[in-house]
């Protein structure tokens, strides 16, 4: 493993997910066991932004300034909305008439298109996890079923595919977009050597994919190849989720449940750009 310095940001929080930065740089997070999303102000303090009631587990910047929540709580089931001033109004809850799963993590393709994962209630004996995504005109089109725990979502930098962690098989698919829009069937990409397995994820400008191992204490950086071709030390065994951030893109964020924290690596390498936010 290379040598790479972890630096705590913020601690004390007993479930934290889902990193993002807004436009300003601002990064956000969740702490789903109290229902929360957290920013963290230019004084260095985190602060509840919003609280959803449920649990709320990624997040996601659309380029006009509204954040979008994936979250899994029992009344909530898929992806909300939370506007600039703070007001939060449903997005997507249902397909075909009926309740989805419980939302997980979400990205934007540059078009706009809000790709996401359903997992909850999913499991290895039970794969009932579903990948789905939404258009801005706001039908919702079914990707793939049948998953097991379906996790972190990643467009690479082309959008010619998007990624999908499927935790409890521990590996990582992928989606082939075709130049017409239609988004092909699965192929698995990686495979991962911990347990459970890979959970949130985010792309580098050069196209690596840095997967957060949740249970092994790292942050796995896969190639275009699918080889795994370097990790990155977690103090603590439970990274739930990555985000590039900083001036210049090369702090890498890792939210991690065991120590209750949030933790920046520098990079030599910054992230790929997203749709929205940094």
């Amino acid at each position: 493993m290379s040598d790479y310095q972890a630096q705590t940001i913020v601690t004390g929080y007993d479930s934290p997910e889902g990193p993002a930065f807004d436009e300003r740089g601002r990064l956000h997070f969740v702490n789903w066991l109290s229902s929360s999303i957290m920013r963290i102000d230019a004084d260095g303090v985190a602060r509840e932004l919003v609280n959803t009631g449920g649990i709320p587990a990624g997040l996601a910047f659309h380029r006009d300034g509204t954040l979008y929540v994936a979250d899994e709580g029992k009344d909530v089931h898929g992806v909300l909305k939370v506007s600039r001033e703070g007001a939060v109004t449903p997005f997507v809850q249902t397909y075909g008439g009926q309740p989805l799963n419980g939302a997980n993590d979400l990205v934007f393709d540059a078009g706009g298109v809000l790709y996401f994962s359903d997992p909850w209630g999913s499991s290895a004996e039970h794969p009932t996890g579903g990948f789905y995504r939404a258009f801005p005109d706001g039908r919702l089109e079914r990707i793939d079923a049948g998953l097991a725990f379906p996790n972190g979502v990643a467009i690479n930098a082309d959008g010619s595919a998007v990624f999908l962690a499927e935790t409890y098989r521990n590996r990582v698919l992928r989606y082939e977009i075709r130049p017409d829009g239609t988004v092909g069937p699965r192929a698995a990409f990686a495979t991962l050597s911990g347990r459970p397995g890979p959970d949130g994820m985010a792309f580098d400008a050069e196209g690596l994919l840095y997967v957060a191992d949740f249970g092994e204490g790292r942050v796995d950086v896969v190639g275009p190849d699918g080889r795994v071709v370097d990790a990155i030390d977690v103090p603590g065994r439970q990274p739930t989720n990555v985000a590039f951030g900083g001036d210049d893109l090369r702090l890498l964020v890792i939210t991690e449940v065991e120590t209750r924290s949030l933790y920046g690596v520098r990079l030599k390498t910054p992230g790929q750009r997203l749709f929205g936010g940094l």
